[in-house]
């Protein structure tokens, strides 16, 4: 703080001046969001109507997953955030495979996160799980002589390389929808389980909530879905903070005659804006999906389910997709993912000025015209600067 003189003629002004408030600029924040894609479409377990054919539906999915080579595909999705950087990362269906005589599996025949966030390391990236949903966690036999166990997670990343005291998060939370898809086999009901997870994030003085979700495809009923995304509202969305919702949301929001579309209309209905709509105004963004097996040599992805959605004052510089390129391919020529990766650079504003702050500025000018004036000098002086320019 210093004092100033301005001359106007025969009147002269004193001035002080305030500190501005740390971190008064915006401060730009990366986000991505990426399912990774477990490698089966559930089909053969689906279409399976007696115990036996259930059986062999649980072999042939164990080998549609290893056919998709989860360790090889993760290392391509690391590849892809090293090169984006992003401060947090959402991911869908990081799962990992497990088998075993008896249960519980516990061998680990595949395990994507894993195999992700040591490519990371190897590539010299500082990411660490934050908070990890488990979704989907179910066992089975095979016609292989073990069990199969398949472990969904839903799993947000966050840099471990910047200072606390400009980056940090906290409140790790996950929860499971109380609506749930329950489809019969002929082994017993079996409940595709899906939920939300989120933090609290303190970027440069500004905090909001990030959130993931993998919500339930919609495809034997889009009331599920929807019910699922205003649990999402009500849960993920109870707190004071700005929010953004980045995930696989499964509604098509492009193509109003989907009947899925009716979920991405409630959530925008509710106050959230889309990133995408807000960047690129006409480009459809289409993140799905290729083939089942991933060996489709040309994209296939028509529909705009993977999405980052907001609330409050943030600013949205950018949002662009990553892993639709065939030079993103394994060395083998699968995709990374049938689904591509979205990443939004968003402006989180500065924080506002505290009441505090700002009375402890207003106190701290007026102490400085008292002392100016001389009521913290000795009787007969005057400041410095005012002896100056007398």
């Amino acid at each position: 703080m210093s004092p100033c003189r301005i001359g106007l003629g025969a009147v002269s002004a004193l001035c002080v001046v305030i500190p501005p408030l740390a971190g008064a600029s915006a401060a730009p924040l990366i986000i991505m969001t990426q399912n990774m894609d477990e490698g089966t479409d559930y089909s053969a377990l689906a279409s399976a109507t007696t115990p036996g054919a259930f059986l062999a539906a649980v072999t042939q999915t164990y080998q549609e997953i290893a056919a998709t080579q989860p360790a090889a595909r993760a290392d391509v999705m690391a590849q892809e955030i090293a090169a984006q950087h992003p401060d947090l990362v959402a991911l869908q269906e990081a799962s990992l495979v497990r088998t075993s005589s008896a249960p519980p599996a516990t061998a680990v025949t595949s395990d994507l996160l894993g195999s992700l966030l040591g490519r990371l390391g190897t590539l010299g990236q500082h990411y660490a799980p934050v908070v990890i949903g488990t979704e989907l966690d179910a066992e089975a036999p095979s016609t292989l002589g073990f069990d199969v166990r398949l472990t969904t997670q839903d799993v947000i990343l966050a840099r471990t390389d910047l200072p606390a005291s400009e980056f940090s998060v906290s409140d790790p939370q996950a929860h499971h929808f109380a609506t749930q898809l329950v489809v019969p086999t002929p082994v017993g009901p079996f409940a595709l389980t899906r939920g939300w997870a989120s933090v609290d994030a303190t970027l440069d003085g500004s905090s909001f909530r990030f959130v993931t979700t993998h919500l339930d495809t919609g495809q034997f009923s889009p009331l599920i879905q929807t019910a699922q995304a205003e649990e999402l509202l009500a849960g993920a969305g109870n707190t004071p903070l700005p929010v953004i919702y980045a995930g696989d949301f499964n509604s098509s929001a492009g193509d109003p005659t989907d009947p899925t579309y009716s979920t991405y209309k409630a959530l925008i209905d509710a106050g959230l804006s889309d990133a995408w709509v807000l960047t690129n105004p006409g480009d459809p963004g289409f993140t799905c999906c290729e083939d089942p097996d991933l060996l489709n040599s040309d994209p296939t992805l028509t529909q705009r389910i993977d999405l980052a959605l907001f609330t409050g004052p943030f600013g949205v510089d950018e949002a662009h997709l990553v892993g639709v390129s065939p030079s993103n391919k394994t060395q083998d020529g699968l995709w990374p993912s049938d689904h591509a990766g979205l990443v939004v650079t968003f402006d989180v504003p500065a924080p506002e000025p505290s009441s505090t702050y700002l009375l402890a500025s207003a106190l701290a000018a007026i102490g400085a015209i008292r002392r100016i004036r001389g009521g913290s000098l000795g009787r007969g002086q005057r400041p410095q600067a005012m002896r100056n320019t007398a």
